[in-house]
């Protein structure tokens, strides 16, 4: 039997939400109906294979007698997806005809109740691109009640998440990739970054000043784990006119997205972990230089010719705009097309530290990483998120 994991987003009532400005109008006197769905309308599935996923609508009142709602995939679903996406901050990508199958395109509230019985809907997963999130818009058409939707809030958003599972660098104390290119490259003299990586550490530094290396340039745009200032196990991004630590405090042992979204024109530094905020901090000069050389050059898991990161990383970037926290969610275990995103989206550097890509550049901008050191790699069997 295929196992599935389903992870359904909770109820946002939008109708309850507008049903004295509606009941008051008198537009819905007997209720409305909507997808059981989070607040942009999403409704989420992690699938680890090929399986069902299963969606409800809810109406705002119980109803009297059976109604049966219908609805069907939206059919200007390219420009609907398209909208949501602007909308969003999403990158979602329609899911292909052929790889799902809706077993009904009704529901059935049943008397008494408010919530419809459960809709499935098979996925199969099969050439799924890896890193990619699927998405197919769904439409409320009618009733036959008098229950209605709200306009320009019919629609529903079922959303196909999957595993990543990838190889990631080991990087025993000494052990590093350095980017030699990135030195004095005006592509790197930016006004905003986000810089962003997915690390595991096995241990923390040990001796003065504490520091585990992440990512960047020392002196000028570094995230780091540890100072004489902080915890070992705390995170610090430390730079030119930037000093932020975070009040988290990390486990050896547990893979972590970590990211900070700088913004040197507002002058705001933000540090999310695994897409969550952590810490601000206001910027104190507006110039984000990471071609500079502060006796090392820009690099992962070494700054200072030293403060090595004892742990493991898979992945790692850096962007000439500012990501939303939607974006660092979605984005967080891999992108589907670094060259399109570096050609349209401003994605400088993307490294995936495997053993195939070995850091490799794949944006095409030619920053590639090279390992120094005993650098070894894991099987390709490392899942994300876990």
């Amino acid at each position: 039997m295929k196992k599935f994991i389903i992870a359904l987003a909770a109820l946002s009532m939008m109708a309850s939400c507008q049903k004295s400005i509606l009941y008051s109008e008198h537009l819905y006197d007997n209720g409305v109906v909507a997808f059981r769905a989070s607040s942009t309308g999403e409704m989420s599935a992690f699938l680890e294979e090929s399986g069902p996923v299963t969606f409800t609508l809810a109406s705002s009142v119980k109803v009297d007698k059976d109604v049966t709602v219908s609805f069907e995939p939206a059919r200007d679903s390219a420009a609907v997806l398209g909208a949501f996406n602007k909308a969003n901050g999403t990158n979602y990508w329609m899911l292909p005809e052929s790889n799902y199958t809706l077993s009904a395109k009704t529901a059935v509230i049943k008397a008494g109740t408010a919530v419809s019985l459960p809709v499935s809907m098979d996925v199969n997963i099969d050439g799924f691109k890896n890193g990619v999130i699927y998405c197919l818009p769904l439409k409320i058409t009618g009733s036959d009640s008098t229950l209605g939707s709200i306009p320009g809030q019919e629609y529903a958003y079922v959303v196909i998440r999957g595993y990543v599972y990838a190889s990631a660098a080991n990087l025993p104390g000494g052990s590093y990739f350095e980017m030699p290119t990135t030195v004095n490259d005006p592509r790197l003299q930016l006004e905003v970054c986000t810089m962003e990586i997915r690390v595991k550490a096995n241990s923390w530094a040990g001796s003065n000043p504490f520091i585990s290396s992440l990512i960047g340039v020392e002196e000028n745009f570094l995230l780091r784990f540890g100072d004489i200032s902080c915890d070992p196990n705390q995170l610090q991004l430390a730079g030119q006119g930037v000093s932020i630590t975070s009040k988290a405090h990390f486990d050896t042992g547990k893979w972590y997205h970590i990211a900070v979204v700088a913004d040197g024109v507002k002058q705001t530094c933000d540090l999310y972990i695994n897409g969550v905020l952590d810490s601000s901090t206001p910027m104190g000069g507006k110039g984000i230089n990471l071609g500079k050389v502060y006796n090392s050059k820009f690099a992962i898991g070494m700054s200072e010719k030293g403060r090595y990161l004892n742990g493991q990383v898979s992945e790692a970037r850096v962007w000439g705009r500012l990501l939303s926290p939607t974006e660092l969610i979605n984005g967080q275990c891999s992108i589907a097309d670094p060259v399109k995103e570096a050609q349209e989206n401003k994605l400088l550097g993307y490294w995936k530290l495997d053993d195939e890509n070995r850091g490799k550049d794949l944006t095409g901008n030619g920053f590639d990483g090279y390992a120094h050191g005993s650098v070894t790699y894991t099987p390709a069997n490392i899942r994300c998120p876990e």
